[in-house]
């Protein structure tokens, strides 16, 4: 039963595929691609890993192993799920890159005083944010960020600062690919990027920042070359860097103890060498085991729990906004809790994905909404930048920046979109507020000049 599930779940993916790219609308441009790759990724090679090699491990960590019709429910969820996101994707973001109308774009001085401005303005914070997070976050209570663990939800919490502290280090990754994008591609202006991207990867930890950023720097790259696919040497620059990533999961100090001597660096490549450091134990970390969470929350939702969250979890967009040090009682996470997930297993941690957490919401008709309502809205995006907002030098870099949020918000499901995309745009935001606040005190300036200089009418004097 589960092989020809797992048969199924392949036609599935590569049927959708192939309608995909055979609309003409398919790019890397496009956000139902990367759902195809996030899908192909953990709902497809997955949980084939995992029937072929008894793959466990996640499963001892929460406490729960599925039955073979639970396997089969969870791979049939991710399809539906798959299917639904991709029609109305498909639908909404019907439009075709059209590569011959790209503009060569110029900044003028006032564009780059601008950017110069929200530069001063927010890499102190970023600066002092990633110096601040250089260890991590510790639960000791003796570091410099110090995180507790709710035991009831198993979420993490600041107890000596605030996320907006904590995380502003994350503002790194749009200014420095403002920097890429105001210089034009000047071969100076990729160092602050590779600086922010190898400093990443020696902290270990944020590890889907770098590739958030390369993907962002990719599509930067690909619009300023009028290209639709990866060229093959973005394909050869982009493997170490997979290799990396997937290398830092399994140990966050790799890049340290290359550095100081204590690891070799030919570490990255034990995975194919068999035996301990095999691939597949290389790959049964959580990575990309949403298709092992998917099960559990399918056990959880609704026979366990009794009931659904009925989308409950976003009323958090109205409470995650204010800090906890002005609102020591702020409840952790969603306002209203109607399912919890760690009531029946260890789910520290671990993320729903968005079919998940649709799940979550209403079983079958809940899941189905959420993936319909995402789809629509990356999908209209998607048809308003090749419509009109490839035109806007701008547009195009708010939406490089913004698309490869789109794996995070399929891996994690709820809010959490918002949390990283406040980050992430807000430089940019920033960005263009200033510049149309230059822009209209210019013309202020001017309209005063031209007052000025204006001849004034004399009334004769009376004799």
């Amino acid at each position: 039963m589960i092989e020809t599930a797992l048969i199924a779940q392949v036609l599935v993916v590569a049927l959708i595929a192939v309608v995909f790219v055979s609309s003409g609308t398919a790019s890397m441009f496009h956000p139902l691609t990367y759902y195809l790759v996030f899908h192909t990724l953990v709902f497809v090679i997955r949980p084939v890993l995992v029937y072929t090699f008894n793959i466990d491990n996640v499963w001892l960590f929460i406490g729960f192993w599925p039955s073979a019709t639970e396997f089969v429910k969870s791979l049939t969820v991710s399809s539906v799920a798959l299917i639904a996101f991709s029609i109305a994707c498909g639908y909404a973001g019907r439009a075709k890159p059209d590569l011959s109308r790209i503009p060569s774009f110029t900044f003028d001085r006032l564009d780059i005083t601008a950017f110069v401005m929200t530069v001063i303005a927010l890499a102190p914070l970023a600066v002092y944010s990633a110096i601040l997070r250089q260890q991590g976050a510790d639960f000791s209570g003796t570091g410099d960020v110090q995180m507790e663990r709710d035991p009831m939800t198993g979420q993490p919490v600041y107890v000596n600062t605030t996320g907006y502290i904590a995380e502003a280090h994350s503002m790194g990754l749009p200014l420095t690919l403002g920097i890429i994008w105001v210089s034009r591609f000047h071969p100076l202006s990729f160092i602050p990027f590779i600086a922010f991207v190898s400093y990443r990867a020696f902290l270990g930890w944020g590890r889907w920042a770098i590739i958030m950023g390369v993907l962002g720097m990719v599509l930067l790259v690909l619009y300023h070359t009028r290209a639709k696919w990866f060229r093959w040497w973005q394909v050869a620059i982009g493997l170490p860097v997979l290799l990396l990533f997937h290398t830092l999961g399994n140990n966050r100090d790799f890049l340290r103890g290359v550095l100081d001597g204590s690891v070799s660096p030919f570490n990255m490549f034990r995975m194919f060498d068999g035996g301990s450091n095999s691939f597949v134990d290389s790959v049964s970390n959580q990575d990309i085991a949403n298709f092992d969470f998917l099960a559990f929350i399918l056990w959880v939702v609704p026979n366990q729990s009794g009931t659904y969250t009925w989308f409950t979890q976003y009323l958090q967009l109205f409470t995650e906004p204010i800090p906890r040090v002005l609102w020591p009682d702020k409840p952790i996470g969603a306002p209203l809790k109607w399912v919890s997930l760690h009531d029946f297993g260890n789910f520290a941690n671990l993320t729903t994905s968005l079919a998940g957490d649709g799940w979550m919401s209403g079983g079958w008709i809940g899941m189905i909404v959420t993936m319909v309502v995402v789809g629509l809205i990356l999908g209209r995006l998607h048809r308003w930048f090749w419509q009109s907002g490839f035109l806007n030098r701008y547009a195009v870099l708010f939406y490089c920046a913004f698309i490869p949020l789109s794996l995070q918000w399929f891996r994690d499901g709820n809010i959490t979109i918002v949390k990283f995309g406040f980050f992430s745009l807000l430089p940019i935001l920033l960005w263009i507020a200033v510049t149309r606040l230059l822009r209209v005190w210019m013309r202020l300036g001017d309209g005063l000049a031209d007052r000025a200089d204006q001849p004034t009418l004399r009334l004769p004097e009376r004799s």
